[in-house]
């Protein structure tokens, strides 16, 4: 136990004077930590890096009500961790819903470089009013009856490529068909390259497709149920300069494509939405200089015209309703619609024929894998086996098939030639020849073409 005691350390005696002194040393030495670390937090603060995000877009500017892809309750549905006063936002439109929706903090910008003021307008509109006063003069009366200055309010357009060239065609709907098929084929702006021709339904793009392939087009369809492989080979047609490739898509191809040798984009349903004109006709005129010329056409039926309008006056300005209007000879047009009627009996025909096909292949299939025999009654006929009408309907195609080739192997042309060069319009008509090149189908290879897509149908 003596051992023990000894052993054990001492307390360590220290004077009151001592002990004041070691505890100002103790703290002295824990500020000048909190010091050096404080400064080694500033240093790390100054060392970060100031970061910047950038938002390119060709639409996203445009108020938010004519954005189809942002929801308005969207925002609502997004909560944010952090607590307190919500910054005040510089942006509107749909940009200022995507920074809401990601949560984006700090200062917000935007530079929009996609509206300029139309050639010939002021910058201020004075629209006249019904009393006679222009709109700084004037007051509105607003729904509530309490009465609101009206601002005047600038007149901007959506700022497009400057090689870009905007047209309209003006026709009923069932005719579309055949403006579509006379641009392409007689005029030089439809003939001078690939083409993009855009549609609003898949059911739209495969029929127009169909049509345009019998026609002896060289056309290709575009949509989101197509496999990977078909729409590459699609694309990969427009990348050919000077060639009469025509792709029919939908909206699925107005984003995206950066292919410098299109040259005419054709809107044949007018499209819903002013910022979907817009990405659509971008898809020609790409790059800058010279070369980066395209031009737009619109198709426009009577029961369109309300949205075009709204589209001409978003592209070219408040008050504008019309996109400038572009010429088909009438001759011309008429050889057109007599081959397109031909056309559309042709595809209507094998339209049945092949939905029969495709169902008696599904009963074939599923009646294999149950190993069960398939009644022959089971199985879907076609407009042979239908009534008197389908049979002469199937005889009309048949028909509508010799005749459209007899057809398509002679050019259209706006003056028939005979023995003797002569005649009233002969000059401006071997003028038209030479700027647009006759587009003739060869029978035989039109048969063999036939023969393929009859093959993988089957």
């Amino acid at each position: 136990e003596k051992q023990k005691t000894s052993m054990e350390p001492k307390a360590m005696e220290m004077e009151e004077e001592e002990y004041w002194q070691e505890r100002e040393r103790m703290l002295q030495q824990q500020e000048e930590e909190e010091e050096e670390e404080d400064v080694s937090d500033a240093e790390g603060r100054e060392e970060r890096v100031h970061r910047q995000t950038f938002v390119y877009s060709a639409t996203l500017t445009l108020p938010p009500s004519t954005h189809h892809l942002i929801k308005k309750d969207a925002s609502d549905k997004v909560k944010t961790k952090k607590k307190g006063k919500k910054q005040p936002t510089t942006v509107d439109g749909a940009i200022a819903e995507i920074l809401e929706i990601a949560g984006a903090m700090g200062e917000t910008k935007v530079v929009d470089l996609s509206n300029v003021v139309p050639e010939g307008t002021n910058q201020q509109s004075k629209k006249p009013l019904k009393d006679g006063k222009s709109d700084e003069e004037g007051r509105q009366v607003s729904k509530k009856g309490k009465k609101e200055k009206d601002e005047p309010k600038p007149i901007t357009a959506a700022r497009l490529p400057p090689g870009l060239s905007l047209g309209e065609i003006q026709c009923a709907q069932r005719h579309k068909d055949s403006h579509l098929y006379a641009y392409l084929v007689t005029t030089q702006q439809g003939s001078s390259g690939p083409c993009l021709v855009f549609c609003n339904s898949i059911a739209a793009v495969r029929r127009v497709g169909e049509t345009l392939k019998t026609l002896g087009l060289p056309a290709k369809t575009l949509h989101a149920q197509m496999a990977q492989k078909s729409r590459l080979a699609a694309l990969e047609s427009l990348k050919t300069p000077k060639s009469r490739a025509i792709v029919v898509a939908t909206d699925v191809a107005a984003r995206g494509l950066d292919i410098a040798s299109v040259s005419t984009v054709i809107h044949y349903d007018v499209a819903r939405m002013v910022d979907t004109f817009i990405h659509r006709a971008g898809r020609t005129a790409r790059g800058v200089g010279e070369k980066a010329v395209g031009t737009s056409i619109s198709l426009v039926a009577p029961a369109e015209e309300r949205e075009h309008h709204k589209i001409c006056e978003a592209v070219k300005g408040s008050g504008v309703r019309t996109l400038g209007q572009v010429h088909v000879d009438g001759r011309l047009l008429s050889a057109a619609q007599e081959r397109v009627s031909l056309a559309t009996k042709i595809v209507a025909c094998n339209d049945i024929e092949s939905q029969a096909t495709k169902k008696n292949k599904w009963l074939r299939d599923a009646a294999e894998e149950a190993g069960l025999e398939l009644d022959d009654d089971m199985m879907e006929g076609g407009l042979l086996d239908g009534d008197q009408r389908d049979r002469q309907r199937f005889l009309e195609a048949k028909r509508a098939k010799i005749q459209l080739r007899e057809l398509l192997a002679v050019p259209i042309r706006k003056q028939r030639f005979g023995k003797f060069l002569s005649g009233a319009g002969l000059q401006d008509a071997i003028a038209t020849e030479k700027e647009v090149k006759p587009y003739v189908v060869d029978p035989s290879s039109a048969k063999r073409k036939n023969r393929m897509r009859k093959r993988a149908r089957a």
